[in-house]
């Protein structure tokens, strides 16, 4: 076998296994690097019900970024989870935002959240913007706390008891500082 096909052979597993990590992502809590990921990077994103939604702008408020894409399967478990903890206790301290890193245009990722029936605020955004959040997977949820720093990345499906306990723990932490 010569060296090229060699090669090709090699590129072509490489890629299989960055395509399976991508959709299924690695599971588990990633704590971020302080020294890359001290502070949220800043973004100023569309959103698919109209207007805009600006990191700098949610500050005060604990925040939950959800990186998905509609061909992503667990991302469609994760994403009822998500809307449901919004109904109930999306607030003045409570920000969760979908962020689509699909290719397709806005308005087909419109009308698949469409179609699911989901209300939390969902952005359009893209893969370059989860890279920067340190990102290899999805669905890939960041927690952000009321100072704009990251607390946790966590790869793949939450349940809603490891959200809210998580929550809970901010909010402790928040007590403490008061």
């Amino acid at each position: 076998m010569s060296v090229g096909r060699l090669r090709i052979g090699f590129i072509a597993v490489a890629l299989c296994l960055l395509l399976a990590l991508g959709c299924e992502g690695r599971q588990g809590d990633e704590p971020a690097p302080l020294e890359l990921f001290d502070v949220a990077p800043e973004f100023a994103l569309p959103l698919i019900s109209g207007g805009e939604v600006e990191l700098a702008k949610l500050r005060g408020k604990t925040v939950i970024l959800d990186f998905w894409a509609t061909w992503c399967g667990p991302c469609e478990v994760q994403m009822p989870i998500l809307d449901a903890l919004w109904r109930e206790v999306g607030d003045e301290r409570l920000m969760i935002v979908g962020i689509s890193v699909d290719t397709d245009p806005a308005a087909a990722v419109a009308a698949w959240v469409a179609e699911r029936g989901f209300e939390y605020p969902i952005a359009v955004g893209d893969q370059d913007l989860a890279m920067r959040y340190g990102l290899l997977g999805f669905p890939s949820l960041v927690l952000i706390d009321p100072e704009g720093r990251i607390l946790v990345r966590h790869t793949g499906v939450w349940s809603r008891e490891e959200i809210e306990d998580r929550l809970e723990s901010i909010r402790s932490a928040a007590a403490v500082q008061d």
